[in-house]
């Protein structure tokens, strides 16, 4: 099984147990987790594997209730802590969870900090902050960051794993992916330098680009910028012929609990339009309305599952 597959169903699976963990769950929820865990042998596998780290992580604890925008602060820790119990070696995420700023599912935070400068924080996204050295340093410890600099004495720069990403502007995001990190400059430059590269080993990114790399060097050519590829710190989602795959993927960021996607079911279709992020119901809404042949299925507040009519 792939990794990012694999990470997907421990994800689901530790959700899948924080949600059982409640008491009051209803019938209908439970009979979407049956479902759930029918689809592969190893849903229901983690599942069990994963209500039995919550009770022995949590066995005093009251059960997590269910909130309208996400889960309590208990039921976040623990959740955090089930997929990371159940690799072995698996390295905990402390640095997220005691990060200087960070957001919740579904939200989008706006700070200006010491200096001047400007940051948003997109959905499950989290950042360390440090002006005491010779540069000013952003930190992204999870999730993406849009940034407007302001002048100052020293420079600025958006750090992660995989090296640095240096404003010769103002206005960039940063984002930390699986594999690599993702810069898009909306204003003036940003010199990017991945961490291994060497002083001499950098890329310079154009106002209306973006660049992919890792820690080694850049994994992909610079490439013009997706249209409303940074729309997101005005709370609003942009596509221009995107799979609808991807559509959903982006609008599951910002949902708390799962939106299952038939992949294949989807794969003709295509989306252009712009979706509000921190209303979920009524973006899918406004999807199914554009696309006629598309399903929206509400299982529970917490499961959503989208795929096409029947021929």
């Amino acid at each position: 099984m792939p990794d990012a597959a694999a990470e997907r169903i421990r994800q689901e699976a530790a959700l899948w147990a924080v949600t059982l963990a409640d008491d009051a769950v209803d019938d209908a929820t439970r009979a979407a987790c049956d479902a759930w865990c029918a689809l592969d042998e190893r849903h229901a596998r983690l599942l069990a594997e994963m209500r039995r780290m919550w009770e022995s992580v949590t066995p005093d604890t009251p059960a997590p209730q269910p909130a309208r925008r996400g889960l309590s602060r208990q039921a976040l820790g623990a959740l955090a802590l089930l997929p990371c119990l159940l690799v072995a070696g698996a390295a905990m995420p402390w640095q997220a969870w005691l990060a200087d700023e960070r957001s919740g599912v579904g939200e989008i935070r706006h700070l200006t900090l010491e200096d001047g400068s400007r940051i948003a924080l997109n959905s499950d996204s989290a950042i360390d902050i440090d002006f005491s050295g010779s540069v000013r340093r952003v930190q992204l410890v999870r999730g993406e960051v849009f940034v407007e600099v302001a002048h100052g004495d020293k420079p600025f720069a958006v750090v992660d794993r995989d090296g640095s990403a240096r404003a010769l502007g103002t206005r960039y995001a940063v984002r930390r992916d699986a594999d690599d990190t993702v810069v898009t400059v909306t204003e003036s430059r940003v010199r990017v330098q991945p961490l291994d590269g060497g002083d001499d080993r950098w890329v310079d990114v154009q106002a209306g680009q973006q660049v992919r790399f890792n820690r080694s060097g850049v994994t992909t050519d610079t490439v013009p910028a997706a249209p409303g590829g940074v729309a997101w710190p005005q709370g609003r989602l942009v596509f221009d012929d995107a799979p609808v795959a991807e559509v959903l993927r982006q609008l599951g960021q910002h949902r708390p609990g799962l939106l299952l996607a038939d992949d294949e079911a989807l794969d003709t279709l295509r989306f252009t339009g712009v979706l509000p992020i921190q209303q979920s119901d009524a973006a899918l809404a406004l999807l199914a309305s554009a696309l006629p042949s598309l399903r929206v299925s509400t299982l529970s507040p917490w499961l959503v599952r989208v795929t096409t009519a029947p021929p």
